[in-house]
């Protein structure tokens, strides 16, 4: 019985250091990314104002534990420094 080995498998191999991707998921991927080429790009700000929101909701949704106090309160300052940078980005283009 032959066992076949795939290097691009193997932890920490330098000949092949990525992942395999087989042809389907490859071809799901160019699927994707064509599809994603006609929509138009979303500006800084927008994207800004969805990761916000997102890190608002996950900070709501997680409860706070004694390990995660530093990165909760970490995580709530960049939220609001975030919240900053968008109120002055929409004043100076208005």
């Amino acid at each position: 019985m032959a066992v076949f080995r795939r290097p691009e498998l193997e932890k920490d191999n330098p000949i092949a250091p990525q992942m395999y991707v087989g042809p389907r998921r490859r071809y799901a991927l160019k699927r994707a990314a064509a599809t994603l080429q006609g929509v138009p790009q979303e500006s800084v700000t927008e994207v800004m104002q969805r990761l916000t929101a997102a890190a608002e909701r996950f900070v709501a949704a997680v409860p706070p534990a004694r390990q995660s106090t530093q990165e909760r309160k970490t995580l709530l300052e960049t939220i609001a420094l975030a919240h900053k940078s968008l109120a002055e980005a929409s004043r100076e283009e208005s």
